[in-house]
């Protein structure tokens, strides 16, 4: 097999006809990452052979590898007011969501200094007259070839991109159209890169939890486990190292959407359950020779009705946290990836399981999801893991019996029931790309059952010598 041709180092490309590129790295400042473990418990016997156990775990991971746009648009900074461009680039943004005429945009200092030569007539963005004369602007109050200053002008584009700010922040600064920062193009992009994802040394992550255990040794026929986790997972993206940008098994999206402020990244992580209970039991059935209840049986009726023992497994947790994006055409903050929604208040619909016009649905009204999410301003990440999805339930019996034939010799019959309430289950993070926007009609549409396997029963005779 001949040698590949790639040469290192990799020298980029160095102009826009063969720049510009989209790509991926790795971070030539890469730390090896290290976690803190540590754990405190008491345990104390009690009467009645019961144990209770209360601990204490945590463990705290730095330096963990996280996906970062190395190339991401710069956030520049007006020397003369003081202003940086997400702080003026939101302010087009609350406006164009208040619906704000052009003529009474009031002007924004960061635009007039860095991007006078915006100010002048123009045909607005999108727009051209001379050959639509029907399709008015987007801008309210827009009027083809009218004088408009810096702002106002910059105001057109960035009402028209609403959402996908970075491409009014393409527009101006490649093709200085209204205007570009300086009378210079590149001023925030890189004309080698207009994205190059890397993993770098920025992640970290923190969980916490509190555990607590009852647990009665085997007395009279009977002993339990009964446990309680009450936990708290938290970090910058959940992605596993091995996955691609876009590895469709990923699910969390866990990539670094604003480099300058990666810690906009940080929440529960994708598999946080907040509270977890499990339980297992054996017991012996008091029905038999030397029980409470068919001492004297006798040999025939003991061996077909006595000890018998029944043994089971139970399962109940919180459900997972999952985000919501804006769907496709929206990167108000990076050239690559969009973020998520931004909540417009404190209140979040309520999600479970619901029937959506015969579709399995995470939101109890899929069509009022809308109002609840505004889309992510000019340097927002948006609001990862908000929302929780339904939790896990699930038992499983099982009841068997033993007959000894010698004293080396034993025959034994199982009978064993999964998921013997026949529950489905739904995970949030299978819906789509698309069932999780909230441009999508079908927003929150569960795909299929996940993890969900019907009641099944299996029986089982095994013998021993």
């Amino acid at each position: 097999m001949p040698a590949p041709s790639t040469q290192y180092p990799v020298t980029p490309p160095a102009d826009l006809d063969s720049g510009f590129a989209i790509t991926w790295g790795l971070d030539d400042k890469l730390k090896t990452p290290y976690s803190h473990a540590f754990d405190f418990s008491i345990t104390r016997e009690l009467p009645g052979n019961f144990v209770v156990e209360a601990a204490y775990v945590g463990r705290l991971g730095r330096r963990l590898l996280q996906q970062l746009d190395l190339a991401m648009p710069l956030n520049l900074v007006d020397p003369q007011s003081g202003m940086d461009y997400f702080t003026a680039a939101t302010m087009l943004a609350q406006a164009a969501d208040a619906g704000t005429p052009i003529d009474q945009m009031a002007p924004i200092p960061y635009f007039e200094n860095l991007f006078a030569n915006a100010a002048g007539p123009d045909l607005l963005y999108g727009y051209d007259p001379t050959t639509d004369p029907i399709t008015p602007p987007c801008t309210p109050g827009a009027l083809p070839g009218t004088a408009y200053s810096a702002t106002q002008n910059m105001y057109e584009e960035y009402y028209c991109n609403r959402g996908n700010e970075t491409t009014a922040l393409f527009v101006h600064d490649l093709f200085c159209y209204p205007g570009c920062a300086n009378g210079e193009t590149f001023q925030f992009f890189s004309p080698q890169y207009s994205s190059l994802y890397a993993w770098s040394s920025v992640g970290s992550s923190s969980y916490h939890a509190g555990q607590f255990t009852v647990r009665r040794r085997m007395t009279s026929g009977l002993q339990f486990d009964l446990n309680y986790t009450l936990s708290k997972s938290m970090d910058m993206g959940s992605d596993a190292e091995r996955l691609s940008l876009f590895d469709s098994n990923s699910g969390g999206f866990g990539q670094i959407i604003n480099s300058w402020n990666p810690r906009q990244n940080r929440a529960v992580s994708d598999f946080d359950a907040r509270h977890s209970i499990n339980a297992n039991y054996v017991y012996e059935l008091p029905f038999g020779r030397k029980r409470s209840f068919g001492s004297g049986w006798s040999g025939v009726v003991d061996a077909i009705f006595g000890g018998w023992q029944s043994s089971g497994v139970f399962r109940w947790s919180s459900g997972l946290p999952f985000s919501l994006g804006p769907g496709l055409g929206f990167w108000p903050t990076n050239w690559e990836l969009t973020g998520f929604v931004v909540p417009k208040g404190k209140a979040l619909p309520k999600t479970g399981v619901f029937d959506n016009g015969g579709t399995p649905n995470v939101f109890q009204d899929s069509a009022g999801v809308p109002d609840f999410f505004r889309f992510a301003y000019p340097g927002e990440t948006g609001n990862r893991n908000i929302l929780r999805g339904p939790g896990i339930f699930n038992i499983d019996l099982g009841l068997a019996k033993n007959w000894n034939i010698t004293e080396s010799q034993r025959l034994q019959f199982r009978w064993e029931v999964f998921n013997i309430t026949n529950s489905v289950r739904f995970d949030a993070l299978s819906m789509s790309f698309y069932n999780g926007s909230i441009t999508n009609s079908g927003v929150g549409n569960f795909l299929a059952p996940t993890n969900s396997v019907p009641r099944v029963m299996q029986f089982a005779l095994r013998y021993q010598f």
